[in-house]
């Protein structure tokens, strides 16, 4: 399968799709979506994960998904613990790519995916966002002396 210009930066041969959170909070659920302020649901998604030393790893996982913005977000600290446990490394350092399509993650558990198929059926994401989280409660007003 040929690669158009626009795809020569991305993994995946499928238009790509959400924008992507990595949160790095553990006590923020992220309820709602930090974008657009919409209340997000809960959705099994196939990640497709490039980890260093190691190569590509599909990896399911439940999410957080803003159907309104298309934004998902996972959360670091339950990714970490499930890239640990599967490769058995104690701090692989990772980067999320994209999701790949459900019947490829399932090919792939049975040991019939190859990487051709997994580029085939992945769509990166369209951007990755960073977020920063103030918990709720009282704050002094900015730049008041006294």
């Amino acid at each position: 399968m040929g690669r158009t210009p626009d795809q020569k930066n991305r993994i995946g041969a499928l238009p790509p799709r959400y924008a992507f959170v990595l949160n790095p909070h553990a006590d923020a659920g992220f309820t709602k979506c930090p974008r657009c302020d919409t209340r997000t649901n809960i959705r099994k998604f196939s990640l497709v994960i490039h980890v260093e030393d190691f190569g590509l790893l599909l990896l399911g996982k439940t999410c957080r998904l803003c159907l309104k913005c298309e934004t998902l977000v996972v959360h670091k600290a339950e990714l970490d613990e499930l890239v640990r446990a599967v490769l058995n490394a104690p701090e692989p350092t990772y980067v999320v790519l994209g999701t790949a399509n459900r019947q490829v993650h399932r090919r792939g558990l049975a040991g019939g995916a190859s990487l051709d198929d997994v580029r085939a059926h992945t769509s990166d994401f369209k951007s990755y966002w960073k977020v920063d989280f103030m918990p709720k409660g009282w704050y002094p007003k900015s730049g008041s002396a006294g």
